[in-house]
């Protein structure tokens, strides 16, 4: 007998439905807002840069024409006087620059937090205002110091002149080293600082029991225990010598750096692609100098395991305390003397020999005619961009750290990677993928400001608010989602409470350096949207010091304004951020 068995026909039709209805119900606002950033990430900083690497192996010029594979752009270090020596002035200035922080910061870094002394929060105060002040700014003030007429040089080659001694202009490259070096050394100092506090000194205290010396104690077990901060300060100082537009621009004279090199072929003939090649070259050599630093901070890492604190016990010594007020007097009256100078300066027409002539107040009056809409552009590009980077910063530091994706150490490495790119280097970016026949220009639009400035600062944000996350429970975030909250209520009103004074305080640092940005506005800027820091650069190169003057010491007093509040309201210093997490 043949039994026919048939099989119940599977309703494909309601699975799809019911699949269908089971994802609509699910709560999709978490990937509707994570595909912004991720988005604007892929848009703004990896295309421009896939973009800017295709433009680097192309012939000379502007076109991108994929067919055309040149070296062009990198031959010429190897053919080009110029290119060879934009090479070499780099790798000397970064060099030089780095090893004379480390030698003027870890000292004062030493006696701040080792000797007893009076004044050491003041000192730390003013110590910060070096990085706080326009690097460009100090680099005029130091030509009116040590310019061909310049009071300082005019004094000391009075000095000098019996013994047949002659100081040099601040032209080229003593200029430029000495200018970075007494604007980048507080990098080293505040966190070599930080790093002598807060050290257990057990271990020094066992090594004295045990009859070691005071330079076999900080050789074997003090300076170990710092490396890990000094080598941050140090990788910071470089990457900022290294990618520093403005002094180089002002004082280096006939010397050209890889910044002011880009600038020339961008500037002076619209050579995106010849750019791009200085570019990646840039990028290259602090790549190299990240991974080495890297390198050196693994191999010599240290920590102390011990629970236990002990109370570090301060130099009281008369000779060593003296040493120390004494040299750090002169470091911080020597590194501020810019910041004296241009005030004074702002007061007067001109400065010719030893004083300034010409009393007047028409340089602060003024500013409203001739500075209105720089001061606007100023603070409105400034402005949106940091709440737009607090945004973007926010996002994607939760996802990292919440969600914990799949690729999430690249997505890291993609948002910090400009942290470490010169602002040049982003310029000429957003210059190749968005200008000429782009399928989005933005040529000197406000946009492609606002844009450069997120894409550089928003790591400020990201690192200050994934440092917080990484410290805090998620179990208020998962009781208020059991309760039967949906995701965007628990971020908004759960996590963002949470983590609001770590947004706070990465948009403050992210303002403070937008206020007086230069390197990256110089190659985006139009008549439009200029800029206070292009206009003070501008009033540098036709010799209104005055004019200058005037502008840098309200930027200044900004700057230092919030500064202050952000020091006084948080209750840390602004330094605490400068760390690269």
């Amino acid at each position: 007998m043949n039994i026919n068995k048939t099989t119940p026909p599977i309703n494909i039709k309601g699975s799809d439905e019911k699949s269908l209805k089971k994802f609509l119900q699910k709560d999709l606002t978490p990937y509707l807002v994570f595909a912004v950033p991720l988005a604007f990430m892929a848009i703004f900083l990896v295309y421009p840069m896939v973009v800017t690497m295709l433009r680097a192996f192309m012939p000379s010029g502007n076109k991108l024409v994929l067919g055309s594979f040149s070296l062009q752009g990198f031959t010429k270090f190897f053919e080009s006087a110029m290119y060879q020596k934009a090479l070499l002035n780099s790798f000397i200035v970064s060099l030089a620059v780095t090893f004379f922080c480390v030698l003027i910061g870890v000292p004062m870094g030493y006696f701040v937090a080792r000797v007893k002394m009076p004044g050491k929060n003041l000192m730390l105060s003013l110590g910060i205002l070096p990085i706080i002040m326009p690097s460009f700014v100090g680099a005029f003030t130091w030509v009116i110091l040590l310019g061909r007429q310049g009071v300082v040089r005019h004094f000391l080659n009075f000095i000098f002149a019996p013994l047949g001694m002659e100081v040099p202009t601040i032209y080229g490259m003593f200029g430029m080293i000495l200018c970075m070096t007494l604007t980048y050394y507080p990098f080293v100092f505040q966190l070599s600082y930080g790093a002598f506090a807060s050290a257990n000194s057990l271990l020094e205290e066992a090594g004295m029991l045990m009859g070691a010396g005071r330079w076999h104690i900080f050789r074997t077990i003090t300076f170990p225990l710092i490396l890990p901060s000094l080598g941050a300060g140090a990788l910071l100082v470089f990457v900022r010598a290294i990618g520093n537009f403005g002094i180089p621009a002002i004082i280096g004279g006939d010397k050209y750096v890889l910044p002011t090199l880009i600038y020339f072929r961008v500037n002076g003939f619209w050579d995106l692609n010849g750019a791009a090649s200085i570019a990646v070259v840039n990028v290259l050599i602090t790549a190299l100098v990240l991974y080495l630093q890297k390198r050196v901070i693994n191999r010599h890492e240290y920590e102390t395991i011990s629970a236990t604190h002990s109370e570090i016990k301060l130099h009281e010594g008369k000779a060593i305390r003296i040493i120390a007020i004494v040299y750090c007097i002169i470091i911080l009256v020597v590194s501020l003397l810019p910041q004296i100078t241009i005030i004074v300066m702002s007061f007067f027409e001109k400065w010719v020999g030893l004083f300034p002539e010409g009393f007047t107040f028409r340089n602060y009056l003024r500013i409203p005619q001739y500075s209105n809409k720089e001061l606007f552009n100023t603070f409105y590009l400034s402005i949106l961009a940091t709440v737009l980077a607090a945004v973007l910063g926010s996002l994607i530091a939760y996802i990292t750290e919440r969600k914990k994706p799949k690729g999430a150490a690249l997505l890291d490495l993609s948002i910090m990677a400009p942290f470490i790119l010169p602002g040049t280097v982003v310029s000429v970016a957003l210059l190749s993928a968005f200008s000429g026949n782009s399928l989005i220009k933005l040529t000197g639009t406000y946009t492609i400001i606002v844009i450069s400035y997120m894409v550089r600062r928003t790591p400020y944000v990201y690192r200050s608010v994934a440092a917080s996350l990484s410290q805090l429970n998620p179990s208020l975030e998962e009781a208020s989602t059991i309760a039967g909250a949906n995701w965007f209520y628990t971020f908004r009103r759960v996590s963002v409470p949470l983590i609001m004074p770590a947004i706070i305080s990465g948009s403050i640092l992210t303002l403070t350096t937008l206020l007086q940005e230069l390197s990256t506005t110089i190659l985006l800027y139009s008549s439009r949207t200029r800029t206070v820091p292009i206009q003070i650069y501008g009033a540098v190169a036709d010799g209104k010091l005055g004019e200058a003057s005037a502008l840098s010491v309200i930027l200044l007093v900004v700057v230092f304004g919030i500064v202050y509040l952000m020091n006084h309201k948080q209750g840390k210093s602004i330094a605490s951020s400068f760390k690269m997490g």
